[in-house]
C-alpha cells in the first residue's frame, strides 16, 4: 500500500508486485480500480499499517508526510464522519456543512474533567483542556482558532465561549457567562457578512479574553477587535451581501418603532443590493433582529439607546443614496428648492440629517467642497465627481467603523469584571486565516502579514515542546531545523519595509500607488534583493511576496487610500454637532480613541503625526500587543479546515484541503514532528506489543532491560531509535518496520503451528479410518451369519404355519355344522313356547275385565252413601252458622291461620328465591350442555353428510315427535344466540369503555407525572435563585448589584406566578389519582375530643428554646443517635397541644418556627449525606404527622421541602459520584491481565503538550461506588425511610451512574474493544448484584443500566454478516441506531485475530436501524419523585425516648 499523486493531489495505491533495486517500472492499482505504471526514479511515499488506519492524531502515524495526513483525514471525515483530528498540539477540525448533535449539554457533561489523551478529539476537549491547565498551573490560555473564511471559525469560537460559560458558570450562578454568550449575535449581526465562501463569515478578527475567579468561575470578559472589513460597508462583490445588521433593519421596517427610520427593502438601498443577493436561505433576518435586541437587552443596552444606535446604521443607508452628479465645474447633490421632503435623492439626504440631527445644507456643501491652506489663508475648493463620491463612501465607513468601535467599548464594559481584578482568563483567538484571491489587496496583505506571525509564533512553539520532551526524557539530540519566516516578517515591518514605505509614500502630497511600488523595486530588488519579494513580468503595478504558505501576488490599487482612510475634518465638525447624543459621543471621543481604532481624520492643515494614525501602522500596533499577549500564555491551537466550496455536507475535495492544510501549519508541525522522533512508547507498551521478537526470559518487570537488549539486533542503526528514561523513541517508518518484523514473526509461528496441526489431523484421520474399516468388516461378518439364522428361522416357521393352517380349516368345517344343528333344534323348540305364551296372554286380559267391572260397581256405591252423608252435613252445618259462639270460635281460628298463612308466605318466598337460584343455575347448565349438544349435533350433521347410512325404519309417530324436537330444539338454540349476541354487545361495550377509560387514566398519569416534574424543576430552580441571591448578598455589589436585583425581583414574580398556576394545577390533576395526592390532600378534620392525652406542652417563652435545643443548634453526633423521626415527633406534639387547646395562632407560629428552622438546618448541611436524610425523614414525619391530625396551609410549605431535601441528598450524592463514575466502571481492571495484551499502536504517543493528570492514591474502582451508595442506602435504612423512596433515589442514581459511563464509552476509543467491554460488563455485574441485594430492582434501579449493558455487549458479539447486523439491531432495542453506529465505528481490535468493523457492515446496520435520536444520554435529567402518604401510628408522650442530651426538659406531659 503507497500513495501516489495525480494531478498534485495524493491518492492510495497498492503496489501489484514486489519492487527490486533495478526495475524500470512500478505496477500501482489506484484507489479507483485504475492500474498505473509508475518510475522508480522518484519512489512514492509508503503508506501507515492498517493498525493506524483512521487514527484521531496525526503525530501517531509511523510515516509522517503529506499524502499520508490528507489519506488519514479524508478515512475519519468521510467513512467515520469525524470531523475533529488531534495533529499533536493542533485541533483540525474540518467544516460537515451539516448539522451534528454533539453539541449539546450531555457532550459538554461528558468532556469536564477529562483528560485530553482520553477522549475522541473534540473542541470541547481543547476548551477543557486550556480551562484545567489554567486552574491547575494558575496561567493564562489562549487558544488560537483560525482558517479560511467558510471553515467555521466563529462556529468553533462560538462553542468555545458556550464551554466556558456552562463549566465555568456553574460555581457562583452568575449572569456573567449569559452576557458572554450575549455578545455573539451582537458582534455576528454587525461583524459578520455573507460571501461567496461563506454565508456568515466574519469580516473582522477578534480576540476575546474570558476572565476567572479563584473558584474558576466566571467573572468578567474582555474583548479586542482587528481590521474590521469597512470597505464591505460601500462596496459588495457579486453573490455577496453587506453586514447582516442591514438587512435586518430592513427586514423589520414594518414594525411600529421601526417607522420613523424611513427604511425600504434592501433592493432599493446602494449599500445592499450591489452583490445581488437579498436573502440568505434558511435564515430569517427579522428573527435574528430579535435575538440582536435581547442581546443588547441582556448586556444593559436600555432600548433608546438601541434606537439610536439603529438611527445611525439607517443613516448609513440613506447615505449611500445620496447622488451626486457634476455639471459643468460645479457638483450638485439633488435639491428641490433647498427643501429636502421631495423624491428621490434629496429625500435621501433629509432623512440622512434628520436620523443624525445634522445640518443638510452644510453636509450636502462639504460632501462636495474641501478647504485647503494656501500661504497661510483657507481656501475652498470644489470636488470633482469622484472624490465627492469618495468622500460621501468615506464618511459612512467612518460612522460604521466609529460605531462598531462604540459597540465593542459598551460590550467590554457589560462584561467588565465586576469583583475586582481576574486571577486568570482563557483567551479565543477568532482570526482569518491565510488567504489568496484573483486579486489581492490591501486587506489580504494584512491578513497574511497576521498569518506570518501567527506562523512564527506556532512554529516557535512546537519547536518548543519538542525540545521540552527530548530534555525531559535526558536524549542525546541534534537540533531540529524548522523553516523561519522573519525574513518574511522582515520584509513587511522591518526597517524600510512594506510597512514603513507604505507610510512615507501615505505622508507625501501627491504620493500616489504606483510611486509606492516603484519604491519597493528599487528597494527590495534593485539595492538589496529580498529573497521573498518577487516583481510580475507583465505588470508594474503588482509586487509578489513569497509567504510560507503560497505565492502571492498584490495589486497595488486602493492601497494608499485603505491605509489612510481619511474623512475631511469638515464633515466630522457636522456629527460632532449633531443633536443626537450618540452621534456627538461617538465623534467628541475621536480625539481620544486609542491607536488601535481603525481610520484618521485629515484637516485642512497637514500634521506630523497623521502616519500614526495609519491603517497599517495601526494594524502593526495592535497585532504586536496581540503577540505579546500570546507569547505571555499557553496557546491552544485550533485549525478549521473547509472540505469543499460547494458548501456540500461530507463532501471531500482533497487538492483545497492540501492547500489549507499547507497554509494553516498543520504539515509543518507534521515536519517537525518526522524530524526528530515523532513514534514514541513506554517501555511497557513496547514490551507488551513486541515481546514476540524478544529473546531469553521475558518478565514485564524487566521490559527496560530486555528493550534496550533486542533493539539493536532488530534495527541495526542505532540512529533510527533512542532511549529515554520512560520511553523508547523511534524515527518515521520504524514502527511499520517493526510490525513487519512482528508481522514475520507470526507468519513463521504460524506456518510451525499449520504444519504440527496438519500432522496432527492426518494421524487421526488415518486412526479413524482403521478403526472404521474394521468396524465395517466387523458389522459385515455379524449381518451375514444374521442373515443365515433369519432363512433357517423362517423355513421353520413356514412347516409350523402350514400345519396350523390345514388344522384351523378343518376345525371351521366342524364348527359351522354343529351351529347349523343347533339353530335348527332351537327354532323347534321356540314354536310350542310361542302357543303357551298366547293363551296366558289372553287369560290375563279377561281376568282384568273382570276385576274392572267389580271395581267400578264398587266406587259407584261408594258415591252414593258418601252423597247422603254430606248432606246430613250440610243441615248441620247451616244450623250451626247462625249461632254467636260459633262466629268467635271461627275468627280465633282464623287469627292463627294468618300468623301461620304469613309464615308459610316467607318460607314459600324463601324456596321460591333458592329455587330461583338453582333456576338460573339449571339454565347456565342447560344452556352449557346445549352447547354441547349443539356441537355433537353438528359433528353427527356431518359426519351423516360425508357417510349417509341407512338407518332402521322408523313410524310416523316417531317421526313426528323427532321432527317437533328439533324445532323446539331450534327455535332454543335462536334464543340462545340472541342472548349471546347481545352477551357479545355488552362484553365489547364494556372492554371499549374500558380501553378508553385506561388511555384517559394513562394520558392523566403522564400528565400529572409531567407537572410533578415541572413543578420539582421549578423548586430546584428556586432553590438556585436563592443560593444565586445569598452569593450575589456576600459579595455586596453596589449599583449593578441593586438594578439585578430589581430585574431578578421581577424575574422571582413571574416564577412565583408561575409556580402558583403549577400548583394549582398539580392540585387539580392530583384528584384523578389519590395515590399521587399523597403529599397534597389531608384527611377531613375530625372532631377534636375534649381531651387528649399522651402530648407535650411547651410554654410560649420556651418555644424558641425547643427549636434552637431541638433542631438549629443540635450537633451532628447527637442528632444522629436520636430515635428516626424524633425531633419531629416532639414538635409534632407540642403544636399539636397547642391545637387542642384552642389557641390556634401560637400553634401556627410554632409550627412555623419549625419549617424555618428545618429548611436552615438543611442549608447548614449542604454537604452531609447522613444530617440531609435525618432532616429528611423529620420532614416527612412531620408532614404525615400534620396531615393526620392538624391539616392546614403549611403542609404545601411542607411538602416543598421535602423534595428540596431529596434534592440536596441526591446532589451530594451526585458530587462525591461524578468524579469516580468514568474511572471505576469504564478503566478499572476488576479481572487482572484481561487487557494486558490488548495495547493499541495508537496509544504509543500521547498529545504533546498535554500533561498527563497525576492521581493522587489509588485509582477509583468499583468499590468505591459501591462504597458511596452504601453510605447512602445505610443512610436511608437507619432513619427508617420508606422503600418506595430508597427504591426512587437509587433509579435516579443508576441513571446518572448509566449515562456518564456510556457517554464516555461513546467518546473514547480506547474504551472500544473485546477485552474493555468484558471488563466493562462485568463491572456492572456487580452493581447489579448489589442492588438485588439490598432489594431495590423493583424501582427500575437495575433496567436503567440496560443501555450500558447492551453497549458491552455490542463489542463482544460478531460483526461482519447479515445476520449479525439483524441481531445487533434485534438485540441492542435501548440503543439507537446513531449509537450503534458510534460503538461500531469507534470498536478497535484488541490483538491481531480481531478485526475493525466494516464499513458495509455499519451501513447495513443504519438502513435496518432508521432511529433519529440523539447521540449521547442526558445526563441532567431528573426523574420526579413521588411521597406516598402512608398514615403514622398514633402518637404519645409515653412511647418517646428523650434523651437529656437534647436539654428539653422544659416540656410537660399534657
Amino acid at each position: 500500500y503507497t500513495p501516489v499523486t495525480v494531478y498534485a493531489v495524493w491518492v492510495s495505491a497498492q503496489l501489484l508486485q514486489d519492487y527490486r533495486p533495478g526495475e524500470k517500472h512500478l505496477l500501482l492499482q489506484l484507489s479507483n480500480g485504475n492500474v498505473r505504471l509508475g518510475s522508480p526514479s522518484d519512489l512514492p511515499p509508503l503508506g501507515n499499517p492498517d493498525i493506524l488506519e483512521g487514527e484521531n492524531d496525526l503525530t501517531a502515524l509511523s510515516f509522517l508526510h503529506e499524502p499520508a495526513v490528507l489519506h488519514n483525514l479524508r478515512v475519519r471525515f468521510l467513512d467515520y464522519s469525524s470531523i475533529y483530528t488531534y495533529c499533536g498540539i493542533v485541533l483540525v477540525a474540518i467544516n460537515p456543512y451539516d448539522q451534528l448533535p454533539i453539541y449539546g449539554e450531555e457532550v459538554i457533561d461528558a468532556y469536564s474533567g477529562q483528560d485530553m489523551a482520553d477522549m475522541e478529539p473534540h473542541i470541547f476537549s481543547v476548551a477543557e483542556e486550556a480551562y484545567r491547565t489554567m486552574i491547575r498551573e494558575e496561567k493564562n490560555q489562549s487558544i488560537i482558532i483560525s482558517g479560511e473564511s467558510g471553515s467555521g471559525k466563529t462556529v468553533s469560537a462560538k462553542f468555545t465561549m458556550r464551554y466556558f460559560a456552562v463549566v465555568g458558570g456553574a460555581a457562583q450562578q452568575t449572569s456573567v457567562e449569559e452576557r458572554v454568550l450575549a455578545s455573539n449575535p451582537i458582534m455576528e449581526s454587525i461583524g459578520n457578512a455573507k460571501t461567496t465562501r461563506n454565508d456568515n463569515s466574519s469580516r473582522f478578527g477578534k480576540y476575546i479574553e474570558i476572565g476567572f475567579g479563584r473558584k474558576g468561575d466566571i467573572i468578567g470578559a474582555n474583548m479586542r477587535t482587528y481590521l474590521l472589513e469597512k470597505s464591505r460597508v460601500v462596496f459588495q462583490a457579486s453573490t455577496e451581501r453587506n453586514y447582516h445588521i442591514f438587512y435586518q433593519l430592513c427586514a423589520s421596517r414594518e414594525l411600529p418603532e421601526m417607522r420613523s427610520l424611513k427604511l425600504d427593502a434592501p433592493e432599493n438601498f446602494r449599500y445592499t443590493n450591489q452583490g445581488g443577493e437579498m436573502q440568505i436561505p434558511g435564515t430569517d433576518d427579522l428573527s435574528d433582529l430579535e435575538r440582536t435586541r435581547s442581546a443588547f437587552t441582556i448586556l444593559g443596552v436600555q432600548p433608546d439607546q438601541q434606537m439610536e444606535l439603529f438611527r445611525i446604521l439607517s443613516a448609513v443607508l440613506h447615505l449611500g443614496n445620496v447622488n451626486i452628479q457634476a455639471s459643468g465645474c460645479l457638483l450638485f447633490i439633488f435639491l428641490h428648492n433647498s427643501c429636502f421632503d421631495s423624491q428621490a435623492e434629496d429625500r435621501s439626504l433629509a432623512v440622512f440629517s434628520k436620523l443624525l440631527g445634522v445640518e443638510g445644507s452644510q453636509l450636502a456643501h462639504w460632501l462636495c467642497h474641501r478647504r485647503l491652506a494656501v500661504g497661510g489663508e483657507m481656501l475652498v475648493k470644489p470636488m470633482t465627481g469622484q472624490q465627492a463620491v469618495e468622500a460621501r463612501d468615506a464618511l459612512a465607513k467612518h460612522i460604521y467603523g466609529q460605531l462598531f468601535a462604540w459597540t465593542v467599548q459598551r460590550l467590554n464594559s457589560a462584561l467588565r469584571a465586576q469583583q475586582g481584578r481576574t486571577k486568570s482568563f482563557v483567551g479565543v483567538l477568532d482570526i482569518y486565516g491565510f488567504e489568496t484571491f484573483e486579486r489581492n489587496s490591501f486587506e489580504q496583505f494584512c491578513i497574511n502579514y497576521a498569518n506570518e506571525k501567527l506562523q512564527q509564533q506556532f512554529n516557535r512553539h512546537v519547536f518548543h515542546l519538542e525540545q521540552e520532551e527530548y530534555i525531559r526524557e535526558e536524549l542525546a539530540w541534534s537540533r531540529i531545523e524548522f523553516s523561519d519566516n522573519q525574513q518574511c516578517i522582515d520584509l513587511i515591518e522591518g526597517q524600510l519595509g512594506m510597512f514603513d514605505l507604505l507610510d512615507e509614500e501615505c505622508r507625501m502630497p501627491k504620493g500616489s500607488d504606483e510611486s509606492w511600488v516603484r519604491k519597493l523595486y528599487d528597494q527590495h530588488l534593485s539595492s538589496k534583493p529580498h529573497p521573498h519579494f518577487r516583481k510580475p513580468r507583465m505588470s508594474n503595478s503588482a509586487f509578489i511576496v513569497l509567504h510560507f504558505a503560497d505565492t502571492v501576488q498584490y495589486e497595488c490599487d486602493g492601497f494608499l487610500d485603505k491605509n489612510r482612510d481619511t474623512v475631511f475634518e469638515e464633515l466630522i465638525n457636522i456629527l460632532k454637532a449633531s443633536q443626537s447624543e450618540l452621534v456627538a459621543e461617538l465623534f467628541q471621543q475621536q480625539r481620544n480613541v486609542s491607536p488601535v481604532a481603525n481610520g484618521s481624520i485629515r484637516s485642512g492643515k497637514r500634521a506630523a503625526r497623521e502616519h500614526k494614525l495609519t491603517v497599517g501602522f495601526q494594524f502593526r500596533q495592535s497585532l504586536q500587543m496581540l503577540m505579546e499577549t500570546l507569547n505571555s500564555t499557553t496557546p491552544h491551537y485550533v485549525r478549521c479546515i473547509k472540505p469543499n466550496d460547494l458548501k456540500e455536507p461530507f463532501l471531500f475535495d482533497p487538492k483545497r484541503t492540501v492547500q489549507q492544510l499547507r497554509a494553516c501549519g498543520v504539515l509543518e508541525t507534521i515536519r517537525i514532528s518526522a524530524a526528530g522522533y515523532p513514534s514514541r512508547w513506554t517501555y511497557e507498551e513496547f514490551f507488551s506489543r513486541y515481546r514476540i521478537l524478544l529473546r531469553g526470559p521475558q518478565s514485564q518487570d524487566q521490559a527496560q532491560a530486555a528493550c534496550r537488549q533486542a533493539l539493536p539486533q532488530l534495527i541495526p542503526d542505532p540512529d533510527q531509535y533512542c532511549f529515554g528514561k520512560t520511553k523508547v523513541f523511534f524515527r518515521a517508518g520504524q514502527v511499520a518496520l517493526l510490525e513487519r518484523l512482528r508481522a514475520e514473526r507470526l507468519r513463521v509461528a504460524a506456518v510451525i503451528i499449520q504444519s504440527q496441526v496438519r500432522g496432527w489431523l492426518a494421524r487421526i484421520r488415518y486412526t479413524r479410518i482403521h478403526w472404521a474399516t474394521l468396524t465395517i468388516q466387523r458389522y459385515s461378518r455379524g449381518a451375514l451369519a444374521r442373515r443365515l439364522a433369519l432363512i433357517l428361522r423362517y423355513t421353520r416357521a413356514a412347516l409350523v404355519i402350514q400345519k396350523t393352517y390345514r388344522m384351523m380349516v378343518v376345525r371351521q368345517l366342524f364348527l359351522m355344522i354343529r351351529q347349523a344343528t343347533v339353530t335348527i333344534q332351537a327354532f323347534a323348540r321356540g314354536m310350542l313356547e310361542a302357543a303357551v305364551l298366547l293363551q296366558a296372554t289372553v287369560r290375563g286380559w279377561l281376568a282384568r275385565q273382570a276385576y274392572r267391572r267389580v271395581r267400578a260397581a264398587v266406587v259407584f256405591m261408594q258415591c252414593c252413601i258418601r252423597r247422603k252423608a254430606a248432606r246430613r252435613q250440610l243441615l248441620k252445618l247451616k244450623s250451626e252458622a247462625r249461632s254467636v259462639e260459633r262466629y268467635r270460635e271461627l275468627n280465633k281460628g282464623m287469627e292463627v291461620k294468618l300468623m301461620q298463612l304469613q309464615l308459610k308466605a316467607d318460607q314459600e318466598a324463601r324456596e321460591s328465591a333458592a329455587l330461583r337460584e338453582t333456576l338460573m343455575a339449571e339454565r347456565e347448565a342447560s344452556s352449557a350442555e346445549l352447547a354441547a349438544l349443539r356441537a355433537t349435533i353438528q359433528k353427527l350433521e356431518s359426519q351423516l353428510q360425508e357417510k349417509p347410512q341407512p338407518g332402521p325404519v322408523i313410524s310416523e309417530k316417531e317421526a313426528e315427535e323427532r321432527r317437533r324436537a328439533e324445532e323446539k330444539a331450534a327455535q332454543e338454540i335462536l334464543q340462545l344466540k340472541e342472548v349471546g349476541l347481545q352477551t357479545i354487545n355488552t362484553l365489547s361495550s364494556f372492554y371499549l369503555v374500558r380501553n378508553a377509560v385506561s388511555q384517559v387514566t394513562s394520558a392523566l398519569r403522564a400528565e400529572v407525572d409531567e407537572e410533578r416534574r415541572k413543578y420539582q424543576g421549578l423548586l430546584r430552580e428556586f432553590t438556585r435563585l436563592e443560593q444565586r441571591y445569598d452569593n450575589l448578598r456576600e459579595m455586596s455589589l453596589l449599583t449593578e448589584v441593586i438594578s439585578w436585583l430589581q430585574r431578578e425581583t421581577a424575574l422571582n414574580a413571574i416564577f412565583f406566578n408561575v409556580l402558583f398556576s403549577v400548583s394549582l394545577r398539580w392540585r387539580v390533576s392530583s384528584l384523578v389519582f389519590p395515590s399521587a395526592l399523597a403529599t397534597e390532600t389531608s384527611s377531613p378534620a375530625q372532631s377534636k375530643p375534649s381531651a387528649v392525652t399522651g402530648l407535650l406542652e411547651c410554654r410560649k417563652r420556651d418555644e424558641t428554646k425547643l427549636i434552637k435545643n431541638l433542631v438549629t443548634d443540635i450537633r451532628v453526633d447527637s442528632a444522629l443517635s436520636l430515635a428516626p423521626g424524633l425531633p419531629a415527633s416532639v414538635l409534632f406534639l407540642c403544636v399539636r397541644q397547642a391545637d387542642c387547646s384552642g389557641d390556634q395562632a401560637r400553634a401556627r407560629s410554632l409550627c412555623s418556627a419549625a419549617v424555618t428552622a428545618m429548611k436552615a438546618a438543611l442549608k447548614k448541611h449542604v454537604s452531609d449525606i447522613d444530617m440531609t436524610v435525618l432532616w429528611l425523614k423529620n420532614i416527612c414525619l412531620f408532614h404525615d404527622l400534620l396531615t393526620q391530625h392538624s391539616p392546614n396551609d403549611l403542609i404545601r410549605t411542607l411538602s416543598d421541602l421535602s423534595i428540596q431535601a431529596y434534592q440536596q441528598l441526591l446532589s451530594i450524592t451526585e458530587t462525591r459520584l461524578q468524579n469516580i463514575i468514568v474511572p471505576a466502571l469504564l478503566e478499572s481492571e476488576t479481572i487482572q491481565g484481561l487487557s494486558g495484551s490488548a495495547v493499541k499502536l495508537a496509544v504509543s504517543r500521547k498529545r504533546a503538550g498535554s500533561d498527563p493528570r497525576t492521581v493522587g492514591g489509588e485509582a477509583p474502582t468499583m468499590a468505591s461506588v459501591l462504597r458511596e451508595l452504601g453510605a447512602l442506602h445505610t443512610a436511608l435504612t437507619q432513619q427508617a425511610l420508606p422503600k418506595t423512596l430508597m427504591e426512587q433515589a437509587f433509579h435516579q442514581l443508576t441513571y446518572l451512574i448509566c449515562a456518564s459511563a456510556f457517554n464516555s464509552l461513546l467518546l473514547r476509543k480506547d474504551m472500544c474493544s473485546w477485552s474493555r467491554g468484558l471488563q466493562i460488563r462485568y463491572n456492572v455485574s456487580v452493581l447489579e448484584e448489589w442492588l438485588r441485594g439490598r432489594g431495590l430492582q423493583a424501582g427500575g434501579a437495575v433496567a436503567t443500566l440496560e443501555p450500558l449493558i447492551q453497549a458491552v455487549q455490542l463489542l463482544q458479539v460478531g460483526k461482519k454478516t447479515e445476520a449479525d447486523a439483524q441481531g445487533i439491531v434485534r438485540t441492542c432495542s435501548a440503543l439507537s441506531s446513531q449509537q450503534i453506529v458510534k460503538i461500531l465505528t469507534l470498536y478497535t481490535p484488541h490483538s491481531d485475530l480481531d478485526e475493525r468493523v466494516t464499513l458495509n457492515f455499519i451501513r447495513s446496520v443504519q438502513v435496518q436501524s432508521a432511529d433519529p435520536s440523539q447521540l449521547l444520554m442526558d445526563v441532567r435529567r431528573v426523574f420526579p419523585v413521588i411521597f406516598l402518604y402512608s398514615p403514622p401510628p398514633v402518637l404519645s408522650a409515653e412511647q418517646l425516648v428523650i434523651p437529656d442530651s437534647l436539654k428539653i426538659s422544659f416540656l410537660r406531659k399534657a
